[in-house]
């Protein structure tokens, strides 16, 4: 598996995560959702897409991208830059409404709601668009030498994390949870 090959499977988990979280804010008894299992999927969102996966791409593949010439500013690269900041502006937002829900304002659950769904359609088509437009590119665009060194870098990373926390906690909770809620 090369280093593309690691962040679209990478995205596989992300998009599965997606889903369970629109099923389970969708649902029409909000009464019964678990308050619990939202802040898994926002624990999910902060350690394994962003800290995990969003750096892989921003602090490796971007700027290999950018040092072999594709512009940061003006295209594909700023793009899923700040859509990766808007992303994060969503879950601070998600988070500062769980605190405020946990205080016992009952609204917030809406603020909670609205920005973990637009965060999940924000992430649904900035997936899409690295998955079909930028990774092509960049295995077009990239010295093979360039794609070999980011699948070594990528590897040890997945290996380097602590008990692999991020790889082997976050993908049994994607399948903990889609047993439950996605059957």
């Amino acid at each position: 598996m090369n280093a593309i090959d690691i962040l679209v499977k990478e995205h596989d988990s992300i998009l599965k995560m997606i889903e369970i979280t629109q099923t389970v804010l969708n649902s029409k008894d909000e009464t019964n959702i678990d308050l619990n299992h939202v802040e898994k999927m926002i624990d999910f969102v902060i350690n394994f897409a962003d800290k995990y996966h969003h750096l892989k791409e921003e602090d490796v593949l971007f700027m290999e991208m950018e040092k072999h010439g594709m512009p940061r500013e003006g295209g594909p690269i700023g793009v899923m830059l700040h859509e990766h900041d808007q992303g994060r502006a969503y879950i601070k937002a998600a988070v500062e409404g769980i605190a405020k829900l946990k205080a016992g304002d009952n609204s917030a659950f809406e603020q909670i709601k609205k920005n973990l769904l637009n965060y999940c359609e924000l992430l649904s088509n900035h997936i899409y668009k690295e998955n079909n437009i930028l990774y092509p590119m960049a295995q077009r665009f990239l010295p093979s030498e360039i794609l070999d060194g980011m699948t070594v870098d990528f590897r040890e990373a997945n290996l380097s994390t602590p008990n692999n926390e991020y790889s082997d906690k976050y993908l049994v909770l994607v399948n903990e949870l889609s047993t439950i809620y996605l059957q």
